[in-house]
This record gives C-alpha cells, sequence and structure tokens, in this order.
C-alpha cells in the first residue's frame, strides 16, 4: 500500500513493508495478495565457459513478500521469459550477493 492510502483491506492484518510499491484493494484474489518492491533493472551478460554464445539481457531485481508471511524473497530474472529467475530469502540473497563479491573481486 502506498503512503498516500487510506486504509488497508480487511485481508490485511500487516501494514506494508516500507519497500510495498502495490496498491492494495479489498477485491484481490488470495494469490494477489503479495507485497512488491519497485523493481530495478541491470543490463547483464549470460552464458558460461562451455556455452558458445553469450547472450546480453536486462535482468529484474525485486524484494516480495506475501501477505502475512514474514519471509522477504528476493527475485533476480529475465521477466520477459517465464521461468528464467531465480528467488532466495532475503538472508541468502545477502550471503549469496557477498560470495559473488568476494569471487568477482578475486577474494579468496
Amino acid at each position: 500500500m502506498t503512503p498516500t492510502s487510506r486504509s488497508r483491506p480487511s485481508w490485511q492484518r500487516e501494514p506494508c513493508p516500507a519497500w510495498c510499491v502495490v496498491e492494495h484493494d479489498e477485491s484481490d484474489l488470495p494469490d494477489d495478495r503479495v507485497h512488491d518492491s519497485a523493481g530495478r533493472s541491470t543490463p547483464a551478460v549470460l552464458g558460461g565457459p562451455l556455452e558458445d554464445e553469450q547472450a546480453a539481457t536486462e535482468l529484474l531485481i525485486l524484494m516480495s513478500r506475501r501477505s502475512g508471511d514474514a519471509v522477504d524473497w528476493v527475485f533476480v530474472g529475465e521477466p520477459e521469459r517465464d521461468g528464467h529467475g531465480l528467488s532466495l530469502s532475503r538472508e541468502s540473497a545477502l550471503h549469496v550477493a557477498h560470495e559473488i563479491l568476494r569471487l568477482a573481486s578475486g577474494e579468496d
């Protein structure tokens, strides 16, 4: 729910996280009752050492939480390709980001 909203729907028991940009509505179906952050897009090159080709793409990164749950999820993937993404708990995303930075910077 955005800061300009007057009230939250009856099904929403807790306030939105500070990062939620979704305008929740009383008529939201149960599967649509999700808090989402604004998406961030970053260019990336996909491929690997055994791949013949590399592909430039844009990766979407966003935070989500199902209403009523306690776990935040970080999604990283290609929004135009269903099933091409990774959802990690917030804690796991922090650990993975740390290890990626260590590897990419040449730390042992």
